[in-house]
């Protein structure tokens, strides 16, 4: 993990003012996977769909609490370091056969944040289920994986698709938010160098 890297390299003796934050955008995980077993068609892919995202996060949270913890980060915590946390984004439910509440319910752990849309946040207020459950179904989350990989899914493919996909989309997020201001600002407002 680059976070642990970076604060074995910072010459701060003092590390508890650096936070960070990994985000997962968990509902794209499985419209792309959703599509990519629909595409191969058998039995054991469809079977497969909707499960791809948290099976994912598991794994991916399974990870993290190796790394924040042993030696190596007990020394890092010694000079103040704060645990990088783990953040579920996108986790409104795209699918409407799945259950509106489905990624918030499935995602809820120690040391992690979720953004939560108000539409997720409403529903999971009125029939959520408030419990500890990503780490309770390690095992069958990495059998998830490991089927979707027997599948010929490239884990590692999807996962630079997805990140290109999200980059752009924030790029271009940004790009009309700047276009916006520039339309509204009065020539006066920029200051040439």
């Amino acid at each position: 993990m680059l976070y642990l890297v970076g604060l074995e390299a910072s010459a701060m003796t003092n590390l508890s003012k650096v936070t960070s934050a990994a985000a997962f955008y968990i509902s794209r995980v499985d419209t792309t996977l959703d599509k990519k077993l629909d595409q191969i068609g058998t039995t054991e892919a469809l079977d497969l769909r909707g499960k791809a995202a948290v099976a994912q996060a598991v794994l991916a949270y399974q990870l993290y609490q190796k790394k924040f913890s042993g030696p190596r980060w007990e020394h890092l915590e010694k000079r103040g370091a704060k645990k990088q946390r783990l953040m579920w984004a996108s986790t409104n439910v795209k699918n409407p056969t799945y259950p509106d509440t489905f990624y918030v319910d499935s995602l809820i752990g120690p040391d992690t944040i979720s953004t939560i849309p108000d539409q997720a946040l409403h529903a999971f207020m009125d029939h959520g289920t408030l419990s500890r459950t990503l780490d309770a179904k390690v095992s069958e989350a990495q059998g998830i994986y490991n089927a979707i990989e027997k599948l010929g899914i490239d884990w590692s493919s999807v996962g630079s698709q997805l990140e290109h996909e999200v980059l752009d989309s924030f790029t271009k997020s940004f790009d009309n938010v700047l276009q916006c201001m520039q339309k509204k600002a009065k020539p006066r407002d920029f200051i040439s160098i």
